[in-house]
């Protein structure tokens, strides 16, 4: 958007003449000039002396003198402004003057928040015209005469040319007194108005009753019962938790912005704030006064980010015990997972929502979209919370690379298809797809088979929301048995649905994800909250 000008001044010196032929050949002639034998003796000749330009006409087989004029020398002929090399004769009407930029400029910003003052000059002085030896072409110049001051910039003269009201009342008089001062010829703020305040959007809050800080009194692996009910592990302390009918966090309403104004003086409205959404499903529900209440016993998961639609629900959970651990090195649950025992690694867990440790890990890898609180200590393992714990995600990951990799599996089908095409030659889509993927694709099988066991070991609701995903990898893992089957069409539905998979991994992220450990030794950890540390103590 461009800048608004404040110009206190137009050009700043004009002088015209009317070129005379009589006087100047009494003084100057061609023929007069040492003939050379060529018709260049008898072209038309400038000469510029004394802020006066002299112009003879050729003569016979000659030509034109040309003349031409170097900023800030502005010439015009015959009241036209010449911009290039221009023939001109004693009968030609000509003017110069001087166009150059004014002694400063007053600016102000395209968002009208600022006013800016740039100093070009403190002095103005009258120009004088270069003389110029007689010759064919001319280009006037000129330079300014430092004998002929015309004036000296003040405060008052940029006071006088400022009309705005607004702007003269805010006025930062010390900042222009001291670029006349010691001039630095860059721009100056000199005013400037308020930019309106943001409000802030709707947005939920824990607001977790009292009996949480306490938990469960299970913080030692020796002082766990083996008789705990699930809901017994999920009240870890401090860990979410809420029994039916209790609020466990507050939506709070949009808190509207403060207005600012520009340096006209008008009113700049602050943005409205927005009143994002939130859907308590089955698991919640939003009372009249802002609170959001439990609608059974559990641990409440909130999904989503401030300034983005936010669901609550209560996850499922698993209890992995000592014989499932031993069972597999590989642990995937879409839910919370409990482990109420010490575990050694090699292990990795992975949760779509929170880990609860009741003891100590060594040598495992635990990711949660969710928290993490162990009771004892980590050593030597790789703990991802919230945000980090999406990004570890096999799922998300797998289906990610895959959907990018299938998106230009795609694109390189379309180009072999229509380059056969273009031959005059038919061919099956599916067949070029399966050649593909034998040939430059052949890194997908692996992807696919990735994805594949990752989707097998998820609980059995989660797979059954992913049976067309499921579907669709069983038919790029043995393409040959689907050339008929697989199009243009197969290939976008099939993008689609590993973006959804994704995606709905993503929307798993916990807002108020926190690691939560008594002690750190030798770790990898990164959460999208806080990392709590306590000191490892017996109850």
């Amino acid at each position: 958007m461009p800048q608004q000008f404040i110009d206190p001044s137009r050009f700043e010196f004009m002088e015209s003449l009317m070129l005379e032929r009589n006087g100047f050949l009494d003084s100057f002639s061609a023929e007069g000039l040492a003939p050379s034998g060529t018709n260049g003796d008898k072209n038309g000749i400038i000469l510029v002396q004394n802020n006066q330009v002299f112009v003879t006409p050729p003569l016979l087989g000659g030509k034109p003198a040309r003349i031409s004029a170097v900023p800030p020398v502005v010439l015009k002929l015959n009241w036209k402004t010449i911009t290039e090399p221009t023939e001109v004769t004693s009968a030609d009407h000509i003017t110069w003057e001087i166009c150059e930029k004014p002694q400063y400029q007053i600016t102000v910003s395209p968002d009208k928040l600022k006013v800016h003052s740039t100093l070009y000059r403190v002095e103005k002085y009258a120009w004088n015209l270069v003389n110029c030896p007689a010759s064919f072409e001319a280009a006037v110049r000129a330079e300014p005469n430092r004998a002929m001051l015309l004036s000296t910039l003040t405060i008052e003269k940029i006071l006088s040319a400022l009309d705005n009201p607004v702007i003269l009342r805010n006025l930062n008089i010390p900042a222009l007194y001291a670029e006349l001062d010691n001039p630095t010829y860059l721009p100056v703020c000199i005013a400037e108005g308020r930019a309106p305040r943001p409000g802030r959007a709707s947005r939920l809050v824990l607001s977790l009753p009292e009996h949480t800080h306490a938990g469960n009194g299970m913080l030692l692996e020796q002082e766990a019962a083996e008789t705990a009910s699930l809901l017994d592990y999920l009240r870890f302390p401090g860990a979410p938790f809420a029994w039916e009918g209790e609020a466990f966090a507050r939506k709070l309403p949009p808190e509207e912005g403060i207005p600012g104004f520009d340096v006209d003086g008008s009113v700049l409205p602050p943005p409205s704030p927005q009143d994002f959404p939130f859907t308590g499903g089955q698991a919640a529900r939003l009372l009249q006064d802002g609170g959001i209440a439990a609608l059974r016993s559990g641990r409440p998961r909130i999904c989503g980010s401030t300034g983005s639609a936010q669901t609550c629900d209560m996850p499922a959970s698993l209890l992995l015990t000592k014989e499932l651990a031993a069972e597999s090195t590989d642990i995937m649950f879409a839910g919370d997972i409990i482990v109420p025992a010490s575990i050694s690694g090699p292990l990795r867990i992975e949760a779509l929502g929170n880990v609860y440790i009741y003891g100590s890990i060594r040598q495992s890898t635990i990711t949660a979209t969710g928290s993490i609180y162990i009771s004892g200590e980590a050593i030597d393992s790789c703990l991802y919370a919230g945000q980090a714990g999406v990004e570890q995600n096999r799922l998300h990951s797998f289906s990610k690379l895959l959907a990018a990799e299938a998106a230009a599996l795609q694109e390189a089908a379309r180009q072999l298809a229509k380059n056969v095409e273009s031959r005059q030659q038919s061919v099956k889509y599916g067949l070029v797809v399966m050649l593909l993927l034998e040939d430059k694709f052949s890194h997908i099988d692996p992807l696919v088979s990735d994805l594949q066991s990752a989707l097998l070991s998820m609980n059995p609701a989660f797979q059954l929301s992913a049976e067309r995903l499921k579907h669709m990898l069983e038919v790029f893992s043995h393409p040959g048995q689907f050339t008929e089957f697989i199009t243009d069409s197969v290939l976008t539905t099939f993008c689609s649905l590993l973006h959804n998979l994704s995606d709905s991994i993503t929307q798993l992220y916990e807002e108020y994800a926190v690691i939560d450990i008594a002690r750190l030794q030798g770790n990898v950890q990164q959460s999208g909250g806080r990392l709590i540390q306590r000191e490892l103590q017996h109850l």
